[in-house]
């Protein structure tokens, strides 16, 4: 697969360009339109209702419900795990031109419907429209760029040769990963943790931030869509998972506290919080 050289998504101009003004105008009133809707959790493909729920709300509107979403528990975590450590056993296996291809399709999808995820986080997090409409730009600049590093670091790395032997190094997928995401970048923080893992043929358990899960669901959508296989990503709005709802130093406590098990290989969290879980 050949890619043009990769350059960054163009951002909008919302006072010099009318025509991205007409969107974005459009776009937030027609996600105005779809606040308040129920999410389940999803599990290898199947969408899971809870009895208890968490809101997102509007940080400029207190009254106005974003989406209302399942909890999860700890069962229904481990449960998350399972699906994806079986899902791993096969897409591990596929090609690392398939799943760049993925990514592009991802990323496509994406800029098709820019404004209306901008919207979105307009709504979830109260950010402005420049600024969600970058956080959308870069999302979709993971896309494109993890897509050209998968395929670029698929092909035969160099080795410094020996008499006598035959060496080679390639890299291989992990397993399990679990991304929570902070709220400050919700789209692009959390779609780029994703994004990594399963383009280098991790699965992932996403646990969204609890102020901005709607954002997270909509980006798990993108991926069905473009056919990312059931149990690759199921999406949790859940605190009972291991209560990793920090950044940074936080995150890497809580990530040390956490029990050594087989079939997690790996947490991530925004910022520099990624804690390594070994294996067995």
């Amino acid at each position: 697969m050949q890619l043009p050289d990769f350059r960054n998504e163009p951002l909008s101009d919302f006072k010099g360009n009318p025509e991205h003004f007409r969107r974005m105008k459009e776009a937030v009133e027609e996600v105005g339109k779809e606040l308040g809707r129920e999410y389940p959790l999803v599990i290898g493909g199947e969408r899971i209702k809870t009895k208890e729920k968490l809101t997102s709300y509007n940080p400029a509107d207190k009254d106005e419900a974003v989406g209302v979403f399942s909890k999860g528990t700890a069962e229904l975590a481990e449960r998350a795990i399972r699906a994806a450590d079986e899902a791993f056993k096969t897409w591990s296996h596929t090609k690392a031109e398939d799943r760049a291809q993925l990514l592009l399709k991802a990323g496509k999808a994406i800029r098709e419907r820019k404004y209306h995820y901008a919207a979105w986080m307009v709504y979830e997090v109260g950010k402005s429209w420049p600024e969600a409409d970058a956080d959308v730009a870069e999302t979709i600049d993971f896309c494109e760029f993890y897509s050209r590093e998968m395929l670029r670091l698929d092909k035969p790395l160099p080795l410094t040769p020996l008499p006598g032997e035959k060496n080679h190094l390639r890299y291989i997928p992990l397993g399990v990963g679990v991304v929570i995401p902070p709220w400050n970048f919700p789209m692009a923080i959390m779609a780029g943790l994703t994004l990594a893992s399963i383009v280098t043929g991790n699965t992932v358990v996403i646990k969204p931030s609890s102020d901005s899960p709607t954002i997270t669901y909509k980006f798990f959508e993108v991926l069905e869509e473009v056919g990312l296989p059931k149990g690759g990503t199921p999406a949790h709005p859940l605190r009972g998972l291991h209560r990793f709802e920090a950044s940074g130093p936080a995150h890497q406590r809580a990530c040390r506290q956490t029990p050594a098990r087989p079939d997690l290989d790996q947490a991530r969290g925004g910022g520099n919080g990624r804690q390594r879980l070994h294996r067995g």
